[in-house]
């Protein structure tokens, strides 16, 4: 079942443990979003045919695929074959192969890609096997490797009287319809597989479930896949497409059962209380999760993303110097520590030790000097302790790395305000304006500014055609009344201040406060 075994390669692809970090959204914290933020994980591919596979490479914890099944020969086994083939094409021998040994050497070639070889390969394999009916199928299985659709459907029409119930031939009838994007036909192929074959069961029921996903239909995906966890309980596969299911219906209590169901017929499974783990994190469910991820610690001392997720756990918790630890833990496996430097750092500001958390954010800086939010938040401790030179240093350092981040301009900026470096504070407030226009904050200050150093005309122009273009405020009403009396245009600034009175009166008090002018001028308004 040698094709079987190429099409299953197509399927298990190694995947890498993905625990991404938090981004600042305050000056005071910086979120989660890593950790319980695993991806959709559907994207384009055709190992199976159709448009849509389950992609796990945004699930922590995965290592890889298990040992397959149903293999003939290992890789280097088929190595060894393949070089021996080359061999006797170099030196012109031509030695009389079995159809087994050469479709091994075809399949090989289909693995890696070498569409080349793969070819030399097939038509040598014919003319030594005319016959063949594995060989005609692994044809198929090449053209179909290389989007060759209309080939490949003439050689299905070739031998599918021959060949109805071959196993394989099957299969890749079911792939043919996959790339067609054709799930239901592809289904039918696969189901009629999975009726005469008990020894691939994971494998075809994996095919199902992703057929299924390119019929948007969730729940049979889930059904399937399923289906090949309990053939095969150690297929991480099916476990984690089940994980990707789940995710992308946005069920994490049905995950969450199902993952308490799989670990009480498999208690040592590390992946599943990883993964219980962390959706009971993402429930809020702190006790329960910290109760997961010590079992992940149990099973694997060693393990960088138990500690680290026990850490948001116990964060969750407010047991933050015990987070601490959790993340001092970590750095004995931890090759990149920046991130875990600057997540320490975030947890002494929760501790108030602002000097301790200075300490780690430039620990950080020198880890990893690319890492923007590590300089935001110590500009944050520098504004904080009236370190204002240092402050702007370092936010300016960090708009250098992310210079669309509209929260690194907004402190910028604030800090700039903080030192009355008016003109530096105008340059910026211009540039908010136009990256985020609909943030009402950036408008405000930057026709306040504008009014603090006597430019009120340039403010009536920024008001009409930008301000209140995007806000129908009241605010933006009175500045533009004490910008029109400022330039002595009271009419003008009499019909705003109405409109601003229209619209917001209870604001009267505190533009008083802020423009005097208007108290003076208006009084026979209110």
């Amino acid at each position: 079942m040698t094709s079987v075994t190429n099409m299953k390669n197509g399927l298990y692809k190694i995947v890498e443990k993905n625990l991404q970090t938090g981004m600042i959204n305050s000056e005071k914290t910086v979120t989660k979003d890593g950790v319980t933020a695993l991806g959709k994980g559907l994207q384009d591919g055709t190992a199976l045919g159709g448009k849509k596979r389950i992609d796990n490479k945004n699930i922590g914890g995965y290592e890889g695929p298990k040992a397959e099944k149903g293999s003939k020969g290992s890789k280097k086994d088929k190595k060894a074959d393949k070089d021996k083939y080359e061999q006797m094409l170099e030196n012109r021998y031509y030695s009389n192969y079995d159809s087994e040994d050469l479709c091994i050497i075809i399949e090989f070639y289909i693995e890696v890609n070498d569409n080349e070889y793969a070819k030399r390969a097939l038509d040598f394999a014919e003319k030594m096997h005319p016959n063949n009916l594995e060989i005609k199928i692994i044809r198929i299985e090449y053209l179909l490797s290389i989007q060759e659709l209309k080939r490949a459907s003439i050689k299905i029409r070739e031998i599918e009287e021959i060949a109805p119930l071959d196993i394989n031939f099957l299969l890749v009838q079911a792939k043919y319809w996959g790339l067609k994007n054709v799930p239901k036909k592809a289904i039918r192929f696969y189901e009629k597989a999975l009726e005469i074959d008990d020894e691939e069961t994971d494998f075809i029921c994996n095919c199902i479930g992703n057929e299924y996903l390119n019929l948007d239909e969730i729940p049979s995906a889930i059904e399937y896949f399923k289906r090949a966890l309990l053939f095969d309980p150690e297929n991480d596969y099916s476990f984690y497409s089940i994980i990707q299911c789940y995710n992308e219906i946005h069920n994490n209590i049905d995950c969450i059962e199902f993952l308490k169901e799989f670990i009480d017929n498999n208690p040592y499974s590390e992946i599943a209380w990883f993964q219980l783990g962390l959706r009971q994190l993402d429930e809020k469910e702190n006790e329960l999760a910290l109760e997961a991820l010590e079992y992940v610690l149990i099973i694997n001392p060693q393990s960088l993303v138990g500690y680290t997720s026990k850490s948001y756990a116990l964060e969750g918790l407010e047991r933050y110097q015990e987070a601490i630890d959790a993340l001092e833990e970590s750095l004995n496996y931890d090759d990149s520590p920046a991130v875990t430097y600057f997540r320490i750092g975030q947890l002494q500001e929760r501790l108030t030790d602002h000097q301790k958390a200075l300490e780690y954010y430039h620990l950080a800086i020198k880890e990893d000097p690319q890492l923007a939010k590590a300089w935001a938040c110590a500009a944050f401790i520098y504004n904080r302790t009236d370190q204002i030179d240092e402050a702007i240093h370092y936010i300016i350092r960090a708009l250098e790395l992310e210079e669309d981040n509209a929260e690194y301009n907004k402190f910028l900026i604030l800090f700039y305000l903080n030192q009355t470096r008016y003109e530096e504070a105008l340059t910026l407030l211009e540039k908010a304006t136009k990256l985020k226009p609909l943030v009402f904050d950036n408008w405000r200050s930057y026709v306040n500014i504008l009014l603090i150093l006597q430019k009120p005309k340039k403010a009536i122009k920024i008001l009409l055609e930008g301000a209140l273009k995007n806000f129908n405020r009241a605010e933006f009403y009175y500045q533009l009344s004490f910008a029109y009396y400022t330039t002595e245009q009271d009419q003008l600034a009499e019909e705003a201040f109405v409109n601003a009175l229209n619209l917001d009166r209870s604001l009267i008090e505190e533009m008083f406060e802020k423009y005097p002018i208007l108290k003076e001028k208006t009084s026979h308004l209110i």
